[in-house]
């Protein structure tokens, strides 16, 4: 019959975890590729995207070879979806361009068009002119709200909202120059 240790005895096992030798820092190019992903992230953001979209841009942008969807996934951290649905918007964009086209989707690869007037192009057509037009609507309610308010608390609303629904004409007066200037059409 076995019996337990004394419980005097010293443990050997120490109370702290040993000491792990450092991770290894990514090679220069990989942080290259990392620190790119991370500016066109930011862009994505900028312009009311998924910073994914942007991600994926920059690791393609970075790439000197085309790139797969489990590539990208694996490199950025991101889901297949997240990759699939990226890559889409950026073909809509015309920002990158696909190759392979056998049936093995994630066999296919990408590469980035090094072009940044499809990628701004995409990002104002897609997000920022919705986004304008949905605003008007927001603005042309707040009007009718104006009407139901006391006079005084409607002149001093009318001044406000006036104001706003300057600065919002004055961006969609900008926008179609913008348009014209990315090649957006």
């Amino acid at each position: 019959m076995r019996s337990s240790p004394p419980s005097n005895l010293p443990t050997l096992l120490p109370s702290h975890p040993l000491p792990q030798p450092p991770a290894a820092s990514p090679a220069p190019a990989e942080q290259f590729s990392d620190g790119l992903a991370e500016v066109f992230s930011d862009l994505a953001d900028l312009f009311g995207n998924p910073r994914s979209v942007g991600a994926i841009y920059g690791l393609l942008f970075a790439s000197a070879e085309p790139l797969t969807m489990d590539a990208i996934a694996t490199r950025l951290g991101l889901s297949m979806g997240s990759v699939s649905q990226g890559l889409r918007t950026l073909e809509d964009f015309g920002a990158i361009e696909r190759h392979g086209q056998n049936g093995d989707r994630t066999a296919r690869t990408y590469r980035a068009k090094h072009m940044l007037k499809p990628l701004i192009a995409g990002f104002v057509g897609q997000r920022l002119v919705p986004r304008l037009e949905a605003t008007n609507q927001r603005l042309m309610g707040l009007e009718a709200l104006l009407e139901q308010m006391p006079q005084d608390q409607a002149r001093e609303a009318a001044w406000r909202l006036e104001r706003v629904v300057q600065w919002h004409d004055k961006a969609r007066t900008f926008l179609p120059l913008a348009r014209k200037i990315l090649g957006a059409g």
